[in-house]
């Protein structure tokens, strides 16, 4: 089994890949990398590309016997244990994700508690058996884990690290995570609200900003603001 969601484990970057995530093309060889996530600085903006090249078909145990499999996608539905603060940004629609290149995720946000967290990426894996019958497999990634250093407590002081704004500067795409959790509003600098189609995934609030012009923003949540450029 470990096998087949290794070969399975793909996590693309086809939608807006160009602003935020750009796969390595010159790995090879299949499997994860890094092989360690970066450290983590309470307060600090984090931000960690995981990237993975899979196998296009493997072998599987099926009803009690090997079987050889053919994936056609994978799901992730969802990163667990992620320390508060943090989210992730999976670049395929419906975080649904094609084999046989390199892929990539975000993990992403500022961390408000220290301490070491393992994670755990939660996958269904799309197949066919001997090329034909479909199969689905959901099972666990347990590869990764983040260590973040510093002191929690720093953090209540200042709500200022509380707010992540990313990327900055950007043209077609803002993401924004709180420690609350509550829905952003973007004003111009001018103090005149910007109406924005905001959609939460997996703790990070996203908008889409192509219709903007280029300038200056403020992002504001729980009355903690920030300032976003528009390219």
């Amino acid at each position: 089994m470990k096998h087949f969601i290794i070969s399975a484990f793909c996590l693309a970057s086809t939608w807006l890949s160009a602003q935020l995530c750009k796969p390595d093309t010159t790995i090879k060889v299949p499997g994860f990398y890094p092989s360690k996530l970066a450290d983590g600085s309470v307060g600090v903006a984090y931000n960690q590309t995981v990237m993975i090249l899979s196998f296009k078909d493997t072998s599987a145990v099926v009803g009690g016997s090997k079987q050889k499999v053919t994936i056609d996608s994978l799901k992730l539905t969802k990163v667990i244990g992620l320390p508060a603060g943090m989210g992730y940004v999976c670049y395929e629609q419906r975080c649904v994700y094609l084999p046989s290149a390199v892929r990539c995720i975000t993990l992403n946000g500022t961390p408000t508690q220290s301490g070491l967290f393992p994670l755990k990426f939660a996958v269904t894996a799309y197949a066919k058996v001997n090329g034909f019958f479909p199969v689905a497999q959901p099972d666990t990634i347990r590869e990764f884990s983040i260590l973040v250093t510093g002191n929690s407590s720093s953090v209540v002081s200042n709500d200022i690290q509380k707010l992540s704004v990313y990327p900055n500067p950007s043209s077609h795409i803002i993401y924004v995570a709180h420690a609350s959790g509550s829905k952003p509003s973007m004003t111009q600098i001018t103090g005149a609200f910007v109406s924005l189609d905001w959609r939460e995934e997996n703790g990070v609030w996203i908008a889409n900003t192509q219709h903007l012009s280029s300038g200056v923003y403020r992002v504001s949540v729980g009355g903690v603001n920030r300032t976003w450029i528009k390219e």
